[in-house]
């Protein structure tokens, strides 16, 4: 798992080049599945503002070391997850590992020695999922 920078300065443009790679990747490799996802995220800003046109005087979006994926409930009522991993597998995506070695569902690296993280996220399905107290939806 790579480290969040504390600061907007400390996001290097080559891994936002990266992560956005990713991301075409990840479209490109899904196929039928890109109906139950949907970018979340850091990359978002630079998906809908094309950061080499804004006005004078704008800050460009900081970037992002990952790539959020939300994932639909419909790939879990409908058992498409089982495929969704599978084709992510198919094409040299692993699941990543916890700062305890252990494998994350939730979270997968890119192929090769590219330091990319995928996190997928999905909206609670019932109030239970909530983080109680906080108001917060947990990923599951």
């Amino acid at each position: 798992m790579l480290n969040k920078p504390a600061l907007a300065s400390e996001y290097k443009l080559e891994q936002f080049e990266l992560v956005k790679q990713t991301c075409l990747h990840v479209a490109t490799k899904l196929g039928n599945l890109m109906d139950e996802v949907v970018v979340v995220g850091g990359l978002v800003p630079s998906l809908l503002i094309d950061q080499d046109r804004l006005p004078t005087g704008a800050e460009t979006h900081a970037g992002t070391i990952d790539l959020d994926i939300g994932l639909s409930l419909a790939l879990f009522k409908k058992e498409l997850y089982k495929t969704f991993s599978e084709n992510l597998r198919d094409n040299g995506f692993k699941p990543d590992k916890n700062p305890n070695g252990r494998k994350t569902s939730q979270r997968w690296r890119a192929p090769g020695s590219i330091p990319v993280t995928v996190d997928f996220l999905i909206q609670p399905d019932s109030e239970f999922d909530k983080i109680p107290g906080s108001g917060v939806k947990k990923a599951v």
